[in-house]
């Protein structure tokens, strides 16, 4: 038996045994939400398959791409900056730090404070994944012309709910979940 829920979606009732029966979307409505979510998933995962030969994650590589443009910054204004929590900061860059791709040095200015500077295998590591990256957004645009990129990315920017201090960070760095 078919049923139309709003005159939009269809749903379909299968009887189960206990009588109530079982409900399956029969014709899945078009949504945005759905969509982008599916593609976020679907990219994270592209991403974090291509990033596990180099031995990092894309919590590494987000905190790695912070480093090379703030490096030498105390620890604690580089988390700030990505709205890390600083103990999730300081386990990042200890994990960074045993693959000796970030050291941590004493801030020349503040003696409480730490510097963190990627090392030359962090920088070369750090190419490394760009280029992934500039390989998965290549295969994900193929079948765009540049200003349908350039619309994609202004209408997903508009759509865009979470934090506006901090626009170019992955909201995923900060390993919390997101508010519902």
């Amino acid at each position: 038996m078919a049923v139309t829920v709003s005159g939009r979606y269809k749903l379909d009732v299968v009887p189960g045994e206990s009588g109530q029966g079982a409900t399956r979307a029969a014709e899945a409505p078009p949504s945005v939400a759905f969509a982008v979510s599916r593609l976020g998933y679907e990219v994270s995962g592209r991403l974090a398959a291509r990033l596990k030969p180099l031995g990092i994650e894309p919590r590494h590589f987000g905190l790695l791409r912070a480093l090379a443009t703030s490096d030498g910054q105390s620890q604690r204004a580089i988390g700030d900056s990505l709205n890390l929590h600083p103990n999730r900061m300081v386990a990042l860059v200890d994990e960074l730090e045993r693959k000796r791709l970030v050291r941590r040095s004493r801030h020349p200015t503040d003696r409480r404070a730490h510097a963190v500077v990627l090392t030359a295998s962090g920088r070369r590591l750090l190419d490394q994944a760009v280029q992934i990256a500039i390989g998965i957004e290549q295969e994900l645009c193929a079948d765009l012309q540049p200003p349908q990129r350039d619309d994609l990315l202004r209408l997903l920017a508009r759509l865009r709910t979470g934090d506006r201090e901090h626009p170019g960070v992955h909201p995923g760095l900060s390993g919390t979940p997101p508010a519902g």
